[in-house]
């Protein structure tokens, strides 16, 4: 069973692959495709996709990439929207992903965001439906809080694989509400999306240029790495947790390899972890700001 695979800590995100809410006409489909192939071949079994990036389209280029590869080595994760959280939806979305993807299986399958008009035992029936019919391995559930993982965990005839939220050196809330901690406690792997663009407001620079953390500069320069290897070692150092990144260039993917190869010593990641100047206890995106519960 592919979920006995040894999830890769870090894994390749395809938002803004093949476009970004919509598709785009113009895009460079083949350097995408072998991006993924590339990541694969180098030690990335984990590739994470969404229903809804580029509408679909990113699916359809992780099913293209998969045809180059054998499939029982992957680990493929993907997302239904709250929009198709209603059993029959749901169900069809997962069908129509599993055919974007050109699979049989999903490997993790998650519901992207909460739908508060949803009743979510209605939700867990549907995932019920998928898992019985060997459609999907496991479930995961994106952008949620203690709570939620509890109410679906009283529902589902499996347990919550994986929860994926925001997480990286500004964005603590994950961390400060002890959500990775009971993920850690209850045996279900933290996956943090947006590890290294901080688009926030009142953010310096997103990508932690040098001379922008004075901090994260010098930690670089001890071990001979960019502040981004420095950040997103400072992720993938901690017990259970991943990280997904997009890239389809393939010098930025091997950058974020190379973090394979080096620790941070404690009083580094301490320092990193106590000290980083500007923090958020809430999620946030360029344009507004959201809790999880």
């Amino acid at each position: 069973m592919n979920n006995d695979l040894s999830l890769s800590k870090i894994g390749l995100g395809t938002w803004l692959i093949g476009g970004d809410v919509v598709a785009n006409e113009q895009n460079d489909d083949e350097k995408d495709i072998n991006a993924i192939i590339y990541a694969i071949n180098n030690g990335i079994n984990h590739i994470d996709t969404s229903e809804s990036y580029s509408n679909g389209k990113s699916e359809e280029i992780v099913g293209q990439a998969l045809r180059h590869i054998d499939r029982k080595t992957v680990f493929i994760a993907t997302k239904v929207r709250e929009w198709n959280l209603q059993y029959d939806d749901l169900i069809n979305s997962c069908y129509n992903s599993l055919k974007r993807l050109q699979t049989e299986y999903i490997d993790l399958y998650y519901i992207h965001k909460q739908n508060p008009n949803i009743d979510i035992k209605e939700t867990c029936r549907a995932l019920n439906y998928l898992l019985d019919k060997g459609l999907i391995k496991e479930i995961g559930l994106s952008n949620v809080g203690i709570s939620t993982i509890k109410k679906y965990n009283k529902y589902l005839n499996k347990k919550i694989y994986a929860v994926q939220n925001q997480y990286n050196l500004i964005c603590r809330e994950s961390q400060n509400k002890k959500i990775i901690e009971y993920c850690t406690n209850n045996s279900i792997k933290f996956i943090a999306w947006r590890p290294i663009v901080l688009s926030y407001p009142g953010v310096k620079d997103k990508f932690y240029s040098e001379g922008t953390y004075p901090i994260l500069d010098r930690i670089s320069k001890k071990y001979n790495k960019t502040n981004i290897q420095v950040a997103i070692k400072w992720l993938t150092q901690q017990n259970n947790v991943y990280i997904i990144f997009k890239s389809n260039n393939i010098n930025h993917i091997n950058q974020i390899l190379e973090t394979n190869n080096f620790s941070l010593l404690k009083e580094d990641w301490d320092i990193l972890n106590t000290d980083f100047p500007v923090t958020f206890n809430k999620g946030c995106t360029e344009n507004e700001f959201f809790e999880v519960s």
